[in-house]
């Protein structure tokens, strides 16, 4: 789907904020129906937002056919998205945002795109998989074993709530064991992918200039998608590699 910028007596038509917001059609751009002041108010929201991030800009992280979360020197080729909202508390312009924990005010969230190779996607649905896939297995052995009746009568006859502690016992196993071995997996994953977004390069220069994850926990997980956002502030890609770039404008939930 082609772009529809079309009003020509929009003040910021054709200029670099034009480029910068990115939107599809003029009608979903914020400067719609705004006048020449409150359209410079926001290019100047825009220029400071722009200011704010690393010089190059995030576009790098999706422009590339090779993979943004492999290390080394060998990466994969980029089959899917990973998205990952990043919000600066810059005091010009404050937009709130909400949890479940708590109140965040942030002046500006822009989504950062890292491009991912087939195997690193798989790293992090196996990691996220792990706990729930430990648990079943040991709480579905332990309830087989517990449901045979000679075996459940056997425990009930040493003491008669035997086979509940059984159960809370084989919780108790699976709870541990999950978290043992996705540590493990971590860190083995960690050698090929970067399994904590916060090490990759990009994310530590946005960190060093006051930008934080707006995804909280001790490992914030990106959202993948096979298709990537292409409209928006901090989406568009640059000129150079507009041609290599595989998306036609449509966005992708």
């Amino acid at each position: 789907m082609e772009q529809e910028r079309t009003n020509r007596n929009c003040p910021l038509w054709g200029t670099e904020t034009c480029a910068r917001l990115n939107m599809r059609a003029c009608r979903d751009c914020p400067a719609e129906g705004k006048d020449a002041r409150e359209c410079g108010y926001i290019r100047d929201d825009v220029d400071t937002l722009f200011s704010l991030l690393p010089e190059g800009g995030i576009a790098s992280l999706f422009a590339d056919e090779a993979c943004s979360l492999c290390k080394g020197e060998e990466k994969g080729k980029r089959e899917s998205y990973g998205l990952f909202d990043m919000g600066h508390a810059d005091p010009r312009a404050r937009k709130k945002k909400l949890s479940l924990f708590r109140n965040k005010t942030y002046g500006f969230v822009v989504p950062l795109q890292f491009g991912c190779c087939r195997a690193c996607r798989r790293r992090f649905q196996l990691l996220s998989w792990t706990p729930m896939l430990v648990t079943i297995l040991i709480l579905g052995a332990a309830l087989l074993i517990v449901a045979q009746e000679p075996v459940a009568q056997s425990l009930r006859n040493v003491w008669r709530g035997l086979p509940l502690l059984v159960m809370l016992l084989a919780a108790g196993l699976s709870f541990l064991a999950s978290k043992v071995l996705t540590r493990t997996l971590r860190a083995r994953f960690n050698e090929r992918t970067y399994m904590d977004l916060r090490d990759h390069p990009l994310v530590q220069r946005m960190v060093s200039l006051d930008w934080e994850s707006v995804v909280e926990g001790k490992y914030p997980q990106p959202v993948f998608t096979r298709k990537r956002l292409s409209y928006g502030v901090g989406t568009a890609v640059p000129a150079a590699a507009e041609e290599k770039s595989e998306e036609d404008g449509k966005i992708s939930d």
